[in-house]
């Protein structure tokens, strides 16, 4: 994750967090962007059917390479595959389906 948090940095970090917003909110999730002042972004996301499951998503770069990253500081996936970036975040905040017996 980066160091010292320009305006033009946390711009670039909005910009991919809005169209990752519109992808996981197409998918019935909810996702908002709030904002703070000398942060970058992060989008939360809730699973509205169990709203226990959450996770708190930002976007930044690492080897000048633009990411997705996990609240515990493990990158997704780059920012340019939105696909793959929707998948992983839907599969952690899935509810578990009980199979029949």
């Amino acid at each position: 994750m980066p160091g010292p948090i320009t305006p033009a940095m946390a711009a670039h970090a909005a910009t991919h967090l809005t169209n990752l917003q519109e992808r996981l909110q197409n998918l019935c999730l909810h996702a908002r962007l709030p904002t703070q002042d000398e942060q970058l972004p992060r989008l939360r996301v809730i699973n509205p059917e169990a709203t226990t499951l959450s996770e708190v998503i930002s976007a930044a770069p690492q080897e000048g390479q633009w990411l997705f990253w996990w609240s515990w500081g493990e990158p997704i996936v780059e920012v340019a595959d939105l696909t793959t970036a929707t998948d992983h975040i839907c599969r952690v905040l899935a509810v578990a389906r009980r199979g029949a017996a």
